[in-house]
């Protein structure tokens, strides 16, 4: 049919119908009559139709890989999805965070033929998508084309499966998203809630409770992330689904082409994954004091979905914790107003067990009384079967759900596919949706008494202890402490053993820069500091300018004020406890207590002050910054980690080197001094230079410093929140 006069005759038929529709609108917009008569809980519902059959063309090819294709010409596109079995056994514990690696640097590294960055262009101009993944179970390279450029798109796909590059620059690219991701993973509570639950279930030395670190994504170099794609992109483990607009003969030819010179692997294919052993009740408890709310999860072991109380457990889900008519929703929330969130989980999983889930997040203040509330409902749905009518609302949710879901053919088409490759068979969505239909409050009692297990629950909770209502031991249960410290980058910088000469030569060295600075007593009357300044920030290349405010009651109470191209922003700590104001919004800023003491350890003010307590070793080799060398001096920290200082050929300290948070993550800092003037009975740089991971991240320049000023305690306290206008009637 052609598109074009097809969207002329719909555009034709819609507009007539919208003038009979207006011509209708009077007696509609009147409709009393109409209203009286019609009585919307008569209406009958329609049986919901079966999810479709699809029926498409399998076959295999002669190196195992199995192919399956279903034509649909409706529109001109083609999409199709290779799907490949994983397992994190295949990664090593000391490379935890490869298999996320290789998942985007396959793709943005492009094959031996071509770049990842010719990728970008070619793809962008075809209007095509090409993406790779790799989870802990499954991997998958998937394709999104206009059928003008199926053959093209296809052996690109084909190229990047059989072939990556695994590009330096690219490899370091996905290492810098790792990294963000490890330097954010405790910055939101659910993020925490969910691996702490999971760490519950999996116990913490199974391979699915790993994640990345500094040190396992550090050495990951181009050969791990060969041998890993090379064992899991194999095509005797390849189900390859296409739909769309090809004609099948085409198809099998293109494919073949693309993929049947493809040899075999004798690697073997991923174990299954043993079941981790039955949970034991006990507390675990994730400590975030950033937080005025708690979440909370009873978990444990689940169950795999070819489990024939699999269709059951979904009601049992839906009823006691999915929706708007849950007991959750109705009890903690509703009635008792304790939840922001309240759900639950069955616990079904395709390859291994998942995980039982029963959750809630509260004020801190309600955290326990949350708790009992939902361990008493889980307990409840074990004694009694679900009312009808909670029995219908949940299947009905059920059911809806799952047609909406399956409603489009090629939906079903690439389910079919992942079916078979986790070794479900292919009528698996027809066969669960008749034992829906079949599920009664009867059948769903009887899965919930064999799949939940009030005595094997384990509480997780997240948050702010000091908040809760009751404390953690009055749940009568061993309660587990969760470590969320973030191990820091491993060291690259490498130094002999402290000797005597070396540290008093680091001593003698920090006091001469003391002394040309004004020395040692001057600084240590500095109790004040105001500073003004101009500063440029670049971040991706991109530069803002805004100047800066900063009032220091040294040690511990500081403000600073930037004004931004979008308003001015204020950052203060009162000695007790961080905030941010801005844009007539103010929130905590818990970090900053430790973001502030490590920026006065690094500060001249502490530095200069007493040199002498300071743990500084001399370093045999000096270090070159921007062709200039300088001596080199290692100083121990706890909070600062590879602190270096740099001390100029007259002694001077130029600057130092060391590691710490930046915008994308940790960072190599260069922090360079420069244009030291006498204020206030010492020497102060009026300029400065920092780099990050030897990019340009900050100029700035002082306009304006005052030491000793008089800086009252109410300057740096949380100001009130701004009052809120009334709402117009």
């Amino acid at each position: 049919m052609n598109r074009a006069a097809g969207w002329t005759r719909s555009r034709a038929a819609l507009e007539v119908a919208l003038l009979v529709l207006a011509a209708a609108g009077a007696p509609f917009a009147a409709g009393a009559q109409v209203g009286a008569a019609f009585d919307p809980s008569k209406l009958v519902t329609p049986p919901l139709h079966p999810i479709p059959a699809v029926h498409p063309e399998r076959y295999t090819l002669p190196n195992g890989a199995v192919i399956y294709l279903l034509e649909n010409h409706e529109l001109p596109v083609v999409r199709g999805t290779a799907f490949f079995p994983a397992s994190p056994t295949w990664v090593a514990a000391e490379r935890a965070g490869l298999d996320d690696l290789v998942g985007e640097a396959m793709r943005s590294g492009g094959s031996a033929k071509h770049s990842g960055d010719w990728l970008d262009d070619r793809l962008a101009a075809i209007g095509a998508e090409l993406t790779t993944n790799v989870d802990r179970d499954m991997a998958s390279g998937s394709f999104h084309c206009l059928s003008d450029n199926t053959s093209e798109v296809v052996k690109l796909l084909s190229e990047v499966l059989r072939e990556p590059a695994f590009p330096a620059d690219k490899i370091e690219l996905a290492k810098v998203d790792l990294r963000q991701q490890i330097a954010s993973r405790n910055d939101e509570m659910l993020q925490v809630l969910i691996r702490t639950a999971r760490l519950a279930v999996n116990g913490k030395d199974s391979p699915y409770s790993r994640q990345p670190e500094y040190a396992t994504v550090e050495p990951i170099d181009q050969k791990d992330c060969l041998a890993l794609s090379r064992h899991v992109f194999v095509p005797n483990r390849m189900i390859f689904a296409v739909f769309g607009d090809f004609k099948s003969a085409d198809m099998k030819a293109l494919i073949s082409s693309a993929f049947s010179d493809w040899a075999k692997s004798d690697s073997p294919a991923p174990p299954p994954p043993p079941a981790p052993p039955a949970t034991k009740p006990h507390v675990m408890f994730a400590p975030k004091e950033d937080v005025t709310q708690s979440g909370i999860v009873l978990t444990h072991l689940g169950f795999v979905n070819k489990d024939p109380d699999a269709a059951a457990m979904d009601v049992v889900e839906m009823a006691l914790g999915g929706g708007f008519q849950s007991r959750f929703f109705n009890r903690i929330r509703t009635q008792r107003g304790l939840a922001y969130s309240t759900g639950a989980f069955a616990g079904g999983d395709y390859v291994r067990p998942g995980a039982f889930l029963a959750y809630s997040l509260t004020k801190g203040e309600s955290t326990m009384v949350a708790l009992d509330l939902l361990r008493e409902e889980v307990w409840r749905v074990t004694q009694a079967p679900f009312t009808d009518a909670e029995l219908t609302t949940a299947k009905q949710s059920v059911e809806n759900s799952l047609v909406f879901r399956f409603e489009r053919p090629e939906q079903v088409l690439f389910r079919a596919a992942y079916y078979e490759l986790v070794g479900y068979p292919s009528d698996y969505l027809q066969t669960y949706q008749t034992a829906l239909h079949g599920v009664t409050a009867a059948s769903a009692f009887e899965a919930a008494k064999r799949k939940i297990r009030p005595d094997q629950l384990v509480s997780v909770i997240v948050g702010k202890e000091k908040d809760f209502d009751r404390p953690l031991d009055s749940l009568g249960q061993p309660v587990e402490r969760v470590d969320l410290t973030i191990p820091p980058p491993p060291s690259k910088l490498k130094t002999a053993a402290a000797s005597p000469e070396a540290l008093a030569r680091g001593r003698e060295w920090l006091s001469k820069a003391a002394s040309l600075a004004g020395g040692s007593a001057a600084w240590s009357k500095l109790k004040t500091v105001t500073i003004e300044a101009r500063n440029s920030v670049t971040v991706e290349a991109q530069t803002v300018h805004l100047d800066t405010a900063l009032k220091w009651a040294l040690p511990d109470r500081w403000l600073m004020t930037r004004k931004l191209p979008i308003g001015e922003v204020q950052q203060g700590f009162d000695g007790k406890a961080g905030w941010m104001s801005g844009m007539g919004q103010i929130q905590d800023q818990p970090k900053l207590a430790d973001d502030l003491a490590k920026q006065y350890e690094r500060s001249l003010f502490h530095l200069f002050s007493d040199p002498a307590k300071l743990r500084v070793q001399a370093l045999n080799e000096p270090m070159k910054v921007n062709g200039t060398r300088y001596r080199a001096a290692l100083v121990t920290s706890e909070r600062i980690h590879e602190w270096v200082l740099l001390f100029g050929d007259n002694g001077a300290l130029a600057g130092m080197e060391y590691q710490d948070e930046g915008p994308q993550g940790p960072a190599h800092n260069v922090d360079m001094f420069s244009d030291w003037r006498s204020v206030g009975g010492v020497s102060y740089p009026h300029s400065r230079t920092v780099t990050l991971d030897g990019k340009p991240f900050l100029e700035s320049t002082v306009t304006s410093i005052q030491f000793n000023t008089t800086l009252g305690d109410a300057l740096f306290k949380r100001p009130a929140a701004p009052a809120t206008a009334p709402s117009k009637p």
